[in-house]
């Protein structure tokens, strides 16, 4: 049952929250009750529900959560009378909460008969209390845990991820909330909201997903409480490791690594993940993905991405030899040939690395020590990183597209704008194709050579009528 209570005398509060306080704290299981349950603020609009949520700001003792168009008031200390204080407003000190508490009332819910017919018959006096079956209410349920390893050592592949499910029946599963992610340390955590429709709880059911999406543990609570706790163990896990280089040492990026397990005439995918910015690579799988044995013949096999979230494979650049018998954790080091895979350009290795340490700056504002800096922390030459510094302020005064003067400044062209741009547009095209082919331009140039110098162009036509004027000024003077 649910009993609405609405003050008939609010002028009273001191004498109202007085008798009401004596009879809950007399009343057995009402207090426990409410303290459990909270009290509810029902038919709010948006703006009353902020202002709730503002006037129970920095109060350690009470929390609100709210669902739909009401906020429930919980007492997190387990002292009711925090909560009565709150009701009774000192002067020139008015809150939000005990405003729209004593115009409209508050509802206490899942009462028994008992309890809801006591309230009406002792609170007759102070208030009107309004009898009513309960209404299935949508509650915040959370599920947390960690997960473990066959041999007790927390889960810290990365990838993993942890869904949570209402099992209403064998084949019938109904999720719960968002999936979340598995930490470092192997935690995890949902909140999800669920509605009772009379059951005591969800049937709950945790799974466990490898980054493939494979299910590998899962574990169940049938009734689940509001608050469950849920660890989990998953079946032998392995991992193969390395980094991605190419022959002179230089670390590949945002390639596509795929790990497989051979068999006399037939290869498995036991799964995949991208290089980051240092080439490195880790691959996660189980067990239950082999075929009829315990280790992995293990093949490492590299790609080019060929769409831009980097999970469909291009043109195979690199494989490994075969592993066989493979260790629980592998490591796999590969180099690709230059010639199958020539990697990101000069001017962009140089872009990443600068990106780490700027923290922002725009690189056309660096000033001359802080190219000294960051040629120390980069290995990076310090002529390279003025064209890189040139090359940006070219973008943002002439329009002229990234990577464009740095890659001609690097064949050798004049730096200075005028006697640059005054240069032949069969000159600027050679210059950078030569960079294109050195891979000092990025790749994305390519296909561009003509569109990328014709700002440069009109730049020259532009320096050369603000000379003539210049001139003609200077004769007629």
């Amino acid at each position: 049952m649910r009993a609405t209570i609405q003050f008939s005398q609010p002028d009273k509060k001191l004498d109202i929250l007085q008798k009401l306080f004596s009879f809950v704290k007399g009343f057995k299981n009402l207090r426990q009750h409410i303290l459990e349950q909270g009290i509810l603020l029902e038919k709010l609009n948006s703006g009353e529900i902020e202002n709730v949520q503002r006037a129970l700001e920095g109060m350690n003792y009470l929390e609100a959560r709210v669902i739909d168009n009401s906020v429930r008031i919980f007492v997190i200390d387990g002292e009711l009378r925090a909560l009565f204080d709150l009701m009774m407003p000192v002067s020139r000190k008015q809150n939000d909460f005990s405003r729209i508490l004593w115009e409209r009332g508050f509802t206490i819910e899942e009462l028994s008969q008992d309890q809801a017919e006591n309230l009406g018959n002792h609170l007759s006096a102070i208030a009107i209390v309004t009898i009513g079956p309960d209404v299935p209410r949508t509650r915040i349920y959370t599920v947390s845990g960690q997960i473990f390893q066959e041999d007790g050592a927390p889960l810290c592949a990365s990838g993993f991820t942890v869904c949570a499910f209402d099992a209403l029946s064998a084949n019938a599963f109904v999720r719960c909330g968002a999936t979340g992610a598995v930490q470092g340390d192997g935690f995890y955590r949902i909140d999800y909201a669920w509605r009772s429709n009379g059951r005591k709880g969800p049937d709950l059911l945790v799974r466990v997903l490898d980054p493939e999406g494979s299910i590998v543990a899962e574990a169940g609570k049938n009734p689940a409480a509001i608050q469950e706790f849920l660890d989990i163990t998953v079946k032998t896990l392995c991992i193969v490791q390395g980094t991605i280089r190419q022959v002179n040492g230089f670390p590949l990026p945002h390639l596509l690594v795929r790990a497989f397990d051979r068999d006399l005439r037939s290869e498995t995918l036991l799964g995949q993940a991208i290089t980051d910015a240092e080439g490195s690579y880790q691959i996660t799988y189980g067990t239950n993905k082999l075929r009829m044995k315990d280790k992995a013949d293990l093949i490492v096999r590299v790609f080019e991405p060929s769409d831009s979230e980097g999970k469909e494979a291009g043109d195979e650049i690199g494989f490994s030899e075969i592993i066989f018998n493979a260790s629980l954790r592998q490591v796999v080091d590969l180099e690709v040939e230059a010639g199958k895979f020539r990697g990101p350009s000069e001017y962009e290795r140089y872009i990443a690395a600068l990106k780490l340490l700027i923290e922002g700056e725009p690189v056309h504002r660096l000033t001359d020590e802080d190219l000294s800096f960051l040629g120390g922390k980069t290995g990076i030459p310090l002529e390279h990183l003025n064209y890189l510094r040139l090359d940006d302020q070219w973008c943002f005064h002439y329009a002229v597209e990234p990577a464009v003067i740095y890659s001609l400044l690097r064949q050798g062209l004049p730096s200075d704008p005028h006697p640059l741009s005054t240069e032949k547009p069969a000159c600027l095209q050679e210059a950078l194709q030569a960079s294109l082919a050195q891979n000092i331009a990025p790749a994305a140039l390519a296909d561009k050579v003509d569109q990328v110098i014709k700002p440069l162009l009109s730049l020259a036509d532009s320096m050369a009528s603000d000379s003539m004027v210049f001139e003609l000024e200077r004769k007629a003077k």
